[in-house]
């Protein structure tokens, strides 16, 4: 169930992913130079529409979904372990006796599910970033791995992690705690009695129209939140050594390019997030009402 409303809702917004992409890795890709990196400029991308238009007159309507199959075969496992991880992490620190869980517990829960699903599948989002950039040296995802591995080393495949961890943290635990809370509270107000003692029970009396606009909502407040820490991990995921670690990322792109320098690329994540995150969660939970699964009360 998860794999498929992860796969579903990224498929749907690979162009706009595919232009955030460029936005955030283009300077770096400035510096080290076209033949390195196959991005000409430090302003070659300068906003979404004309990224868009840029994209498809030089590489035509197939360019934007360019690396979405190594995306699709990240993001299946990724989006089936993060959502059953969140659904365990509940049931596993919930108190057991019915009652709502705290705000804490959610925000933990969230946290520790986003850091279980990256762990496990960050190599194919390295070699998903490699393959989204234009003129890449790579014939697909096989000959992309062999290659960084062989001329890289293994370590190559997990460049950015310790970023990303940090930043996926944060980000799942918001985007969790606060859909979760956001549907207890918006059908406690309709008077869904369904939803009187947690979010997530079920999924009778909940309209899917409302649940896409909270995925939505809480998607964008938590995407944007945490966006800094993406910036850092996508250019430490670059091929070459533009930073030597984390903190001297931070602080050459403070230094460079000030603090807009950190948000290159929000506008295309947050229109790429508004229907991912929206899609993922409504998809996730029509998929388990098809295949007969039963919700616990900490479900989302």
């Amino acid at each position: 169930a998860g794999g498929v409303a992860g796969a579903t809702a990224r498929t749907a917004s690979a162009p706009l992913d595919r232009v955030k992409l460029l936005f955030q890795v283009q300077a770096v890709a400035a510096r080290q130079g076209r033949a390195a990196s196959g991005v000409a400029s430090a302003r070659e991308y300068t906003g979404v529409a004309q990224s868009l238009r840029k994209i498809y007159a030089e590489e035509g309507l197939a360019a934007f979904w360019k690396g979405n199959f190594t995306n699709v075969v990240r993001i299946f496992p990724y989006s089936a372990c993060q959502l059953m991880a969140n659904d365990l992490y509940k049931r596993a620190l919930s108190s057991g006796d019915g009652k709502p869980l705290t705000v804490s517990t959610r925000l933990i829960a969230g946290a520790l599910a986003g850091m279980t699903a990256t762990a496990v599948t960050h190599p194919l989002d390295t070699v998903r970033l490699r393959l989204a950039l234009p003129s890449h040296p790579y014939r697909g995802l096989g000959h992309a791995v062999s290659t960084i591995v062989r001329k890289e080393g293994p370590a190559a495949l997990y460049k950015g992690l310790g970023p990303t961890l940090v930043g996926i943290a944060p980000y799942a635990a918001l985007n969790f705690a606060t859909y979760d809370l956001a549907k207890a509270y918006i059908y406690r107000q309709n008077g869904d009695s369904r939803s009187t003692g947690d979010a997530g029970i079920g999924t009778r009396g909940e309209s899917p129209l409302v649940n896409l606009a909270l995925g939505a909502a809480t998607g964008t407040f938590a995407a944007s939140f945490c966006y800094p820490l993406d910036t850092v991990r996508r250019r430490m995921q670059m091929k070459g050594n533009a930073y030597r670690n984390q903190l001297d990322a931070l602080g050459t792109i403070w230094r460079e390019e000030g603090h807009r320098g950190f948000y290159r690329g929000w506008a295309a994540n947050a229109l790429k997030v508004v229907p991912q995150n929206s899609i993922r969660f409504v998809t996730y939970e029509l998929m388990k009402t098809l295949l007969g699964i039963r919700k616990k009360v900490t479900d989302t």
